[in-house]
């Protein structure tokens, strides 16, 4: 953590003004910790999905599959 360029999500929370407060307390933590990540702890998916208003899969499509639509035969 620390010594990479932020990720969609991560660069979304330090831009909007108020957002790492609401995280940090979604999550039980320091705001000071939600500004060390890099990208979203993968314990911490679903509390910040909640919060910044992203879906999982976009948040950490490594840990995460997007939802594949399924056509109708």
């Amino acid at each position: 953590m620390g010594n990479k360029r932020p990720d969609r999500a991560c660069a979304k929370i330090r831009a909007t003004r108020g957002l790492s407060v609401r995280v940090a307390e979604a999550c039980g933590i320091e705001r000071a910790a939600v500004y060390q990540w890099d990208q979203v702890p993968i314990q911490r998916v679903h509390q910040v999905a909640d919060v910044i208003g992203m879906a999982v899969e976009d948040i950490r499509p490594d840990f995460f599959r997007p939802k594949v639509k399924r056509r109708r035969a």
